[in-house]
């Protein structure tokens, strides 16, 4: 959780954020208590005002997608909230595309990870406790019932439940149905900058803010970060490296036929649709290597020895795909290894070949991107693996582009305020309040001769990926 306050030209004041911990049962299902969740939000941006010692004349909440808790009619939560990433429905999710196609001869993607997926779980699992339900309501959505009385969420994330129509802000009546969900159940949809009401004078007083305070509808946090690197025209791509990778750029063409590994939509500036590419394990790796190999080193110390290794790490390759491929091909079954280990690798060799390999399927989704007629002229780094030097450097010499660092690395954040300030109004458009907001702190330029060194290892890292992948078909 994190909560940034930013002065009206986009300068960072304050930033706080606190940790929370989902559990994970032994079945794999991931959920937290949602007022876990609640208190964490609360007493982050209490303790970012505080330090900022400002007037907060408007906020916007950045969240991720699908997670989500059941409320009963006096707004208990009737379970814990379901993590985005818990990946219990699968056979509900193939289900409910079965009975659209059954019912309006419609061939709907709606996946494990969804939110009408689960509820159908628990429909099945958890009958008792869903015959009590009265909403059900993802991360946004809740904080701005709490907030302000109104239960409203973004088109965006509310795109992530499955439960909208294609291309639509609306919610789909066929899918209601095979999910067995009211619309009364669900909350109202807004475009993102939109206001959604002052803050209730209770919560005000609870979360350090003013009764004047002004919410906005924010967006899912991969288009508030790509808001709050700039990404406001195309020809720009913003990375962001954390827990997962997610890549965004922009076109003015609504896209068509995509090809299975890319996610396109609208984007929250008028016009404009975004392209998506997504991998569930990117920073996730790193940690893991730290924790099983390098409990004792930071990365700086593993950067250093990083460092005296060459492009391609003596020839070790590693597949970054410990959970599975969605970009650039899905493939649920994909799993992570080490190609090509001998007895002169070591530690550092290990690391580099990480660095690389997530930096190499950064290739492969730009590859696709540039396939559909998209240029990409910039990569933009946000998220914690922006603050990695070396990896930065990886990135720019092997796909042979410019990386920029901006200013604020907490771009979703820094998105989230765009969103407020312009549903305040302090801006005529979302593209301007993104150019006044974002600020470039660096920018690293390729290395020419280790681009080319890093084509060769990108061709051997591809063809490992395409033998892995026929082994976990």
């Amino acid at each position: 959780m994190k909560a940034g306050v930013f002065g009206q030209d986009g300068k960072l004041l304050a930033l706080s954020r606190r940790s929370f911990k989902p559990t994970i049962s032994r079945d794999g299902h991931v959920d937290i208590p949602i007022d876990v969740v609640y208190k964490s939000a609360r007493e982050t941006v209490r303790e970012a005002v505080g330090k900022s010692r400002a007037k907060i004349l408007a906020m916007a909440v950045s969240s991720q997608g699908e997670t989500f808790v059941t409320l009963d009619k006096d707004d208990h939560p009737l379970h814990n909230a379901i993590m985005w990433y818990d990946s219990r429905a699968d056979r509900q999710a193939e289900e409910l595309c079965s009975a659209v196609y059954s019912a309006a001869g419609r061939k709907i993607s709606i996946d494990a990870i969804m939110t009408v997926s689960k509820i159908r779980w628990l429909q099945e699992h958890r009958p008792a406790i869903m015959r009590k339900a009265r909403r059900f309501i993802l991360l946004p959505d809740y904080l701005a019932y709490r907030l302000t009385g109104l239960a409203a969420i973004d088109a965006h994330t509310a795109a992530s439940t499955g439960l909208l129509m294609s291309d639509e802000d609306k919610y789909d009546p066929a899918v209601l149905e095979a999910g067995r969900i009211d619309l009364s159940q669900l909350s109202t949809i807004l475009i993102p900058g939109t206001p959604i009401g002052k803050i209730k004078k209770t919560a005000a007083a609870d979360w350090g803010l003013s009764p004047e305070t002004l919410l906005v509808t924010g967006t899912n946090d991969q288009y508030a970060g790509a808001l709050g690197a700039g990404n406001c025209r195309p020809g720009i791509l913003s990375e962001t490296s954390g827990t997962c990778l997610a890549l965004v750029t922009l076109t003015k063409k609504q896209p068509r036929n995509l090809p299975a590994g890319l996610l396109g939509g609208k984007f929250p500036i008028p016009d404009h649709w975004f392209i998506l590419a997504y991998s569930k394990t990117a920073g996730l790796v790193l940690d893991w290597f730290r924790k099983i190999v390098a409990a004792e080193t930071s990365f700086e110390e593993l950067n250093e020895a990083a460092k005296k290794v060459p492009v391609g790490s003596n020839g070790l390759c590693m597949v970054p795909h410990f959970d599975g491929m969605i970009s650039p091909t899905p493939n649920q079954r994909m799993r992570g290894a080490f190609i090509g280990l001998s007895l002169h690798h070591g530690r550092a060799h290990m690391y580099r070949s990480i660095l690389e390999a997530l930096t190499f399927n950064i290739m492969a989704n730009i590859q696709i991107m540039q396939s559909r007629g998209l240029n990409i002229e910039v990569i933009r780094s946000i998220g914690g693996g922006a603050a990695n030097p070396l990896w930065r450097q990886i990135k720019a010499d092997a796909a042979g582009l410019p990386v920029e660092l901006p200013a604020v690395p907490e771009a979703a954040t820094l998105g989230a305020a765009m969103l407020a300030a312009y549903g305040r109004g302090d801006f005529n458009s979302l593209e301007e309040t993104s150019s006044r907001f974002y600020h470039c702190r660096a920018v690293v330029k390729p290395d020419l001769t280790r681009h080319g060194l890093y084509r060769e290892a990108y061709e051997n890292y591809s063809r490992i990926l395409e033998h892995m992948a026929a082994v976990y078909a």
